[in-house]
């Protein structure tokens, strides 16, 4: 899709902001303007093959990836809004999200998915673990890893917001028990145009971290099975999927098609009809035939074209 003059236009974001704390979120739920009533969203229990298209209803393969994304899936609660961000896009008179909130404390919540677990050990030369208890402790530990995880720009900006986020692992329904990671840095310079972003984490949760890096490796595996399986149906069904947590919610799987796509160079944002809401930001966009943990645009908002990724690689 090519919009006027070949711009991308800017809309609206789909971080949360809580300006009264996590209390806010059940006003936000009940008042959503976007989507009352929130059709369109299924609670992760209750998610199966046939919510999918019919094609895909007896086939474990495909309902088994969403499953695994869902696995992977965080939520990104972010509690500091850093004094770098600009006024404006680049280029633009278009106002950039919480400008107005900088140096502020306020929570902003998001959507991201684990994209990579790696251990580290002496032989790597990286030092011991600065993980929150470990840069406490008199002897931090000597093994410990990092995990990546991609969310939107707009939802974490940079370094000093990284430090001031937490992202939720396992928070599928309210009795989850869940993981909390810490943040560290952003992997990259705040990418404003593209939407892209990188969060790193620390711990020295080895078990976590073995788990994380097996889960990713299997949803890779999946994705490519099922583009093997279903490649000649990429362009006609145009399936797209999101699991995310609209409105700091437990969560939700949506399911739809993409419409449109912009394409620059190597760098593709897609346009779908897969429901979102405040809170969707940052989440991963799933498209029938796309790879593993690369092409997964996450979430980034909304505009009169319709729900939107972030700008990403194919």
């Amino acid at each position: 899709m090519i919009e006027e003059s070949g711009v991308f236009h800017p809309g609206n974001h789909e971080a949360e902001m809580c300006y009264g704390g996590e209390a806010d979120l059940h006003k936000h739920v009940t008042g959503c303007k976007k989507n009352p009533g929130h059709k369109g969203f299924i609670p992760l229990k209750d998610f199966k093959a046939s919510c999918l298209p019919s094609r895909y209803h007896d086939d474990d393969l495909m309902s088994e990836t969403i499953k695994r994304l869902a696995a992977l899936t965080v939520q990104v609660k972010t509690k500091f809004t850093s004094l770098e961000r600009p006024e404006f896009y680049r280029g633009t008179q278009v106002p950039y999200p919480c400008y107005d909130d900088r140096g502020s404390h306020v929570m902003r919540l998001g959507t991201g998915r684990v994209w990579s677990g790696k251990k580290y050990t002496q032989s790597d030369r990286r030092g011991p673990c600065r993980c929150a208890k470990c840069q406490v402790s008199a002897t931090p530990s000597k093994v410990w890893g990092k995990v990546c995880v991609l969310t939107a720009t707009h939802v974490v900006f940079d370094d000093n917001e990284a430090r001031q986020t937490r992202c939720v692992l396992g928070f599928d329904d309210n009795k989850s028990p869940v993981v909390s990671l810490h943040g560290w840095e952003v992997g990259y310079r705040p990418d404003i145009e593209r939407d892209w972003c990188q969060l790193r984490y620390v711990t020295c949760d080895l078990k976590l971290i073995d788990e994380l890096d097996k889960m990713c490796r299997r949803f890779d595996d999946l994705c490519k099975e099922v583009r093997d399986k279903y490649w000649r149906f990429v362009d006609v069904d145009k399936l797209t999927v999101i699991v995310s947590h609209p409105h700091g919610c437990p969560k939700q799987v949506s399911v739809g098609q993409w419409t449109n796509k912009r394409e620059r160079d190597d760098w593709t944002r897609y346009w779908y009809t897969t429901c979102t809401c405040p809170g969707s930001s940052g989440a991963s966009v799933y498209r029938l035939g796309c790879v593993g943990s690369l092409h997964h645009h996450p979430h980034s908002g909304s505009n009169s074209k319709g729900n939107y990724s972030v700008e990403d690689f194919y």
